[in-house]
C-alpha cells in the first residue's frame, strides 16, 4: 500500500472541513486518527506495510493538515464531535477506530458515547486523568506543554490551535475510569516499551479500566510504534481484525 496513491477527499461538518486520504479496499475498514501537530503523513511508513485490501482512511484532525482550522477552542469534546459527524457523513460506523496519542484520546472519547464502531485501538494514548494529575503533582505540565508547543511549531501547524489543544482542555474531557467502563467494543491497546511520553505504566491502567482489553507491548518502540516498528504494529493490527490473506 503506498501513501502517495491515497485518494484525497473532504467531508464537510458543521465545524468546517475535515480533510482524508482514502485508500479503498474490499476487506475491513480501518480509519486513522493522528497525534497532536500531526497530519495523515504520520501514517506514510505503516501504510507501506499494510495489505492492499484493506479500505483505509486517514484523516487530519480539525485544525491540522488540510483540515479547516476555524478559531475556535480545540477541547476534544470538538474533536470528537467533527470526528463524530465525519463517521455518519461517510457512513463509516462499521470501521475499526486507530488513534496515536491525542488522536487516540478522541478514538476513546468517541467509544465513550452511544455511537458504533467495530473496535477500537488505542496506540500510546494520551488523555487519562491519572496522567493529569501526575504531571500537575510533578511541577512539569508547563514545561511539558511548551515543549510539545515548540516541537508543532516546527511542523508548520497554527499557534492558536496547538496552544488551545495544551492550554483549553476541559477536566470534563479526561479519560477516567467511569467512562472508559462504558466502551463496549473490542479494544487493542498498543504501546511501545520504552515511552517516555505516556509510559508503559499508564497503558497497564487503560487495560484494568476498559473490560476485556488486549494490550500489545511493542520492543524497541517509544511513543511512534507505527513508526519505529511498522512491521510489529502491522503484525498487531492485522491479528486484532483477523485479518487473513486473500488467494
Amino acid at each position: 500500500m503506498d501513501y502517495e496513491t491515497f485518494e484525497d477527499a473532504f467531508s464537510y461538518t458543521s465545524l468546517g472541513a475535515i480533510h482524508f486520504k482514502h485508500h479503498p479496499g474490499n476487506g475491513e475498514k480501518i480509519i486513522f486518527l493522528h497525534g497532536i501537530g500531526g497530519t495523515t503523513r504520520a501514517w506514510k511508513r505503516l501504510m507501506t506495510y499494510m495489505p492492499d485490501d484493506l479500505d483505509i482512511y486517514l484523516v487530519d484532525l480539525l485544525g491540522h493538515g488540510e483540515s479547516d482550522a476555524p478559531e475556535i477552542d480545540y477541547m476534544v469534546s470538538v474533536q470528537f464531535q467533527a470526528f463524530r459527524e465525519f463517521v455518519s457523513l461517510q457512513n463509516n460506523g462499521d470501521s475499526y477506530i486507530f488513534g496515536h496519542s491525542y488522536g487516540a484520546w478522541v478514538a476513546a472519547y468517541y467509544a465513550t458515547q452511544p455511537y458504533t464502531c467495530k473496535g477500537l485501538i488505542l496506540e500510546d494514548s494520551a488523555g487519562l486523568n491519572e496522567q493529569f494529575e501526575d504531571l500537575l503533582a510533578s511541577g512539569k505540565a508547563n514545561k511539558e506543554r511548551e515543549n510539545i508547543l515548540k516541537d508543532s511549531l516546527e511542523h508548520n501547524n497554527k499557534e492558536y490551535v496547538i496552544r488551545s489543544m495544551l492550554y483549553t482542555n476541559d477536566e470534563e474531557d479526561r479519560l477516567t475510569s467511569q467512562m472508559l467502563s462504558n466502551i463496549r467494543r473490542r479494544t487493542l491497546l498498543i504501546w511501545g516499551a520504552d515511552d517516555q511520553t505516556v509510559p508503559i505504566k499508564y497503558a497497564m491502567l487503560f487495560h484494568s479500566m476498559i473490560k476485556g482489553s488486549e494490550l500489545k507491548i511493542i520492543q524497541g518502540a517509544g511513543h511512534f510504534p507505527h513508526y519505529e516498528q511498522p512491521e510489529a504494529t502491522r503484525d498487531a493490527v492485522l491479528q486484532f481484525i483477523g485479518y487473513k490473506a486473500k488467494g
